[in-house]
């Protein structure tokens, strides 16, 4: 995501049920998402940017408070985990975005996604359709 767009979101997401997340947000979550269940320190461990224990903890602590994460006592540290998987939380944004942008106009937002997979991962399609195929109803025949 350009930090154009991740600017964008920011200020225009202001009645979103998503909370907004930055990008030390993110690549905890991302952290969590890729290896499970965590604590603190491996988290830290984990992370490309050098950064304090503390500063990792007072990251896991907001995203506690916005209910993305759940924590588990484990001896006098806590083990989290995210309560979103990735989809879920992209999801999500995607719901807000439609929402801000007014009436969820389907045609405009597929033409959007669309741009977006030739303009960033054009073998993304195969993916999209792939996804298609597998959650058509069975009354339906595959989109192709």
């Amino acid at each position: 995501m350009t930090a154009s767009l991740k600017r964008w979101l920011g200020f225009y997401r202001r009645h979103s049920r998503t909370p907004n997340l930055g990008e030390r947000e993110m690549a905890i979550m991302e952290v969590l998402w890729h290896a499970g269940p965590q604590s603190a320190q491996s988290i830290q461990q984990t992370l490309d940017d050098p950064i304090s224990l503390s500063t990792v903890q007072s990251t896991l602590e907001r995203l506690h408070r916005k209910q993305l994460l759940e924590r588990q006592k484990n001896g006098r540290a806590y083990v989290y985990q995210a309560l979103l998987q990735k989809a879920d939380l992209v999801a999500c944004l995607l719901s807000d975005i439609a929402t801000d942008l007014g009436d969820a106009d389907s045609q405009v937002l597929v033409a959007g996604f669309m741009d977006y997979l030739d303009g960033t991962a054009p073998d993304a399609r195969g993916q999209l359709r792939e996804e298609l195929d597998r959650t058509t109803p069975d009354s339906e025949p595959p989109i192709r």
